[in-house]
């Protein structure tokens, strides 16, 4: 009930939005999406080095890039599989072979070893799970596997949700749980083990409990409850990503509904009336959103999820939102690099909205004493004194 009155506040405020603040009043801009696709994964081909990482940038893999490239690779001699495969086996090598996880990047190593975040876990997680149903060689799954045991002994809460990294406090950050979840989802499906679907479904639970504000959207809060930030852009987007793929999987409807609060909560107040999205949303005395920087790399994420989103509700109108984002980044996609595959995707989605359709898995019979998810204990016994 409370999630519908929140929707409905939501619908309420977009009725009464003033016409001005309201990019989504002004018509889509005609442009070629199937040019500025082409476009945009001749830039992610270019930017491929082997001597930095293959698909990669500031040490770190560029995982949106290779999933662009599983994608485009129709065939087991591809270019664009070799090179996909190329970065998740030089991504290895960001791997903690002792404590598990990867690291976040290969600079500074002596920090990194300490900063495995969930994000960038989860996201090379999904390349591993590609590469394995791309290539159906095993050793991708057993790498797989060991990234889902990290995040099992380090990265899980058992009461649902995910930390947003090694170290820090145990507070629910929305993006990282979006990020982990969607990897969760993933990796359920791939396995076709129910218990990974049940711990993921369970996590949006939490996080929607814990973050979820009807008059901000999803919050970042403290130990105590207290509010951090204004309303982030990339919680709203991970988490509607997770929750897209949630309903598709879980068949639960309140999934569906509380990505679509979310699609309208972008379009209300994020979209700038340039086009594109702030990166928070911060309101004035006045009712106003006050102006924020639109970041690229955020904003080809939030067309990722909005072009999702309508696929699977049939809406429009959030395609027509993504659209004008990348319409008012154009000018930008040459100095894009591999981020440039978020934009190519979406704009995938909105050529072709059956690609974001899912299989049902065939879940295995779970056994009886099969324990649920959640962080291991090791004791250590020392000699008498």
């Amino acid at each position: 009930m409370r999630l519908a009155l929140g929707y409905l506040a939501l619908m309420t405020v977009a009725l009464v939005a003033p016409a001005s603040a309201r990019a989504a009043d002004k018509p889509v801009a005609a442009s070629d999406t199937q040019s500025m696709f082409d476009r945009l994964t001749a830039q992610v081909a270019t930017d491929y080095d082997t001597a930095q990482g293959g698909f990669a940038r500031r040490g770190m893999p560029a995982t949106s890039a290779v999933e662009l490239a599983l994608v485009l690779a129709n065939q087991t001699d591809s270019e664009w599989q070799s090179r996909a495969l190329w970065t998740v086996d030089w991504t290895q090598g960001l791997m903690d072979t002792i404590g598990g996880g990867f690291i976040h990047s290969v600079n500074d190593p002596e920090m990194a070893r300490l900063e495995k975040r969930t994000n960038s876990n989860a996201q090379r997680l999904e390349n591993l799970i590609d590469a394995w149903q791309v290539t159906g060689n095993a050793a991708y799954r057993r790498r797989a596997a060991g990234v889902v045991d990290f995040f099992e002994r380090v990265l899980l809460d058992a009461r649902g949700g995910f930390v947003a990294g090694q170290i820090g406090d145990r507070s629910l950050e929305p993006a990282a749980n979006g990020f982990a979840i969607h990897a969760y989802l993933r990796w359920a499906a791939a396995t076709g083990e129910r218990r990974y679907l049940n711990f993921a479904l369970k996590s949006v639970d939490r996080v929607w409990q814990t973050s979820w504000d009807p008059n901000g959207g999803l919050l970042r809060r403290g130990t105590f409850g207290e509010i951090l930030e204004y309303p982030q852009l990339e919680d709203q987007v991970e988490m509607g990503r997770a929750l897209v793929l949630a309903a598709q999987l879980g068949k639960r409807p309140e999934d569906l509904e509380r990505a679509r609060t979310l699609g309208e909560l972008l379009l209300v107040r994020f979209e700038d009336p340039r086009g594109g999205f702030r990166t928070q949303s911060a309101l004035k005395k006045s009712g106003e959103v006050k102006k924020a920087a639109r970041v690229e790399s955020e904003n080809s994420r939030a067309a990722r999820f909005l072009c999702e989103l309508a696929a699977v509700t049939r809406a429009s109108h959030y395609g027509d939102a993504a659209a004008r984002a990348w319409t008012a980044f154009a000018k930008e996609f040459e100095k894009s690099g591999p981020e440039g595959a978020d934009w190519a995707l979406a704009m995938r989605v909105a050529m072709n909205p059956r690609v974001v359709a899912v299989t049902e898995p065939r879940w295995q019979a779970v056994a009886k004493s099969e324990p649920m998810s959640q962080p291991r204990s090791v004791q250590f016994k020392t000699g008498r004194r």
